[in-house]
């Protein structure tokens, strides 16, 4: 199960999903496919939803371009690095990757080509506090996480004062 923040976003990610299917895409698993399982009763009042497994969508279309934030995975098929790595940076985001390999070499040259802040290989969303995080392009400025948290938060003032 996927927690969400709020029945907003809950409602959002959701309408992804709905959005991906009148986009041509096939939900495999998860919403929409899936019955929602019994919660326990002190989580019924919360906001989840099941991990849902998307396929068939083009490049372009809204949930390929933007930025879900839920349980919600869109595959899709490529032939060659060069193929996916293009595809990958045809979007304005650049928070995050992933890149799924038994091929150490490969994993490290389509890492190093992904306009992503951070690239997971081989999982995902595994974080150590003391990493630098953040996006590229319109998926933020700057770095969180260490000592670039502190630069971060830290709101410099400087005071000249002429003293004759």
């Amino acid at each position: 199960m996927g927690a969400l923040v709020s029945k907003e976003h809950m409602q959002k990610v959701k309408g992804y999903v709905k959005i991906a299917v009148t986009e041509g895409g096939t939900v495999h698993c998860g919403e929409g496919v899936d019955e929602d399982p019994e919660l326990p009763e002190k989580h019924k009042q919360g906001y989840f939803m099941k991990p849902t497994v998307v396929t068939g969508l083009g490049d372009k279309t809204r949930c390929m371009q933007e930025e879900i934030f839920g349980p919600v995975v869109c595959i899709t098929p490529f032939d060659t690095e060069e193929e996916v790595i293009e595809r990958a940076n045809d979007v304005k985001y650049g928070l995050s990757a992933s890149v799924w390999s038994s091929d150490v070499g490969r994993t490290h040259r389509v890492s190093q080509k992904l306009h992503a802040g951070t690239v997971w290989a081989n999982c995902w969303f595994i974080r150590d506090l003391n990493m630098p995080f953040g996006g590229m392009k319109s998926s933020g400025l700057g770095r969180e996480g260490a000592k670039n948290s502190m630069e971060f938060y830290t709101e410099e003032k400087v005071i000249c004062i002429k003293t004759d």
